[in-house]
């Protein structure tokens, strides 16, 4: 499994400061995308510290391969281990950043949003709080794979608005869950099988905000390399107005390269056995 992933951050064009943070661990293939709010800093410190915290917690606890016993909060049994690395990394950040805001008057009603991928050898895990989102583009179509807490998105599930009256709706930046804003919080999380050429992109809504998913489809399936596709989305939201923070990571996972090599080796060595 060969996986090529980049990410950019950009402070759009009207805000005098970046509260997005993001981190790409290659290592442990561990891809994280925030979005912060609060505050004078508070948003910036917001997503700093959540991205940390989860870095940190998710590469120990794997390093260890820790027992589910050992993690912070109580499991879930209806993930993998690694599913509860994640989800508990998740509370665990949320839980520093709330008694962050009570103690300290600077960071009182600070938050943010996160969104987290981890690939593994057959399978991802996507993991969020918030609105920022997470998308699986696999050949010609693209698909959330993060499930959208916020006021609108609620309305929009029980009927009570349609897409169009969603995209203008003064409500769309009400969060219903995210990092800090309560002692506890529960993360979305998915787990779901990887094929061959899966890209997944990672972005705070400085993106989803002004370029729609067919826009974003069409600028990820005309490029190859992942850092000028993340520039090129960058400079799309710019184009139109760049109202707010703007961070993406692009993540294309190739599995038949190591397929590839393994059938070339093997040939390799029966041609030296039968000499």
């Amino acid at each position: 499994m060969k996986i090529s992933a980049a990410g950019l951050s950009d402070v759009g064009l009207k805000r005098e400061t970046n509260e997005d943070f993001l981190a790409m661990d290659n290592s442990t293939n561990l891809y994280i995308v925030a979005d912060g709010m609060g505050g004078h800093l508070a948003g910036e410190v917001a997503s700093k510290v959540a991205v940390k915290i989860v870095q940190k917690n998710v590469n120990n606890w794997i390093n260890k391969n820790s027992p589910l016993t050992e993690i912070f909060d109580f499991p879930d049994m209806t993930l993998s281990q690694r599913g509860n690395y994640l989800s508990s990394s998740i509370k665990l950040a949320n839980r520093v950043i709330y008694e962050m805001s009570q103690e300290y008057t600077e960071y009182k009603g600070m938050g943010t949003t996160i969104v987290i991928l981890a690939v593994m050898p057959s399978t991802i895990i996507a993991a969020n709080v918030g609105d920022s989102r997470i998308y699986l583009i696999r050949g010609d179509s693209m698909e959330p794979l993060s499930k959208e807490h916020s006021m609108v998105a609620e309305q929009l599930e029980m009927g009570l608005i349609s897409k169009e009256e969603a995209e203008t709706s003064p409500l769309r930046h009400i969060l219903t869950r995210n990092l800090g804003s309560s002692e506890t919080v529960d993360a979305d999380v998915f787990e779901i099988e990887h094929i061959d050429n899966d890209r997944f992109l990672l972005c705070t809504d400085g993106l989803t905000d002004l370029v729609s998913d067919n826009e974003i489809l069409n600028i990820i399936k005309n490029g190859n390399d992942p850092e000028h596709i993340c520039q090129q989305l960058i400079s799309e939201a710019n184009k139109r107005g760049g109202n707010d923070n703007i961070t993406v990571s692009l993540i294309s996972v190739n599995k038949e390269s190591d397929e590839k090599r393994g059938i070339i080796k093997k040939f390799h060595t029966f041609l030296k056995n039968k000499k």
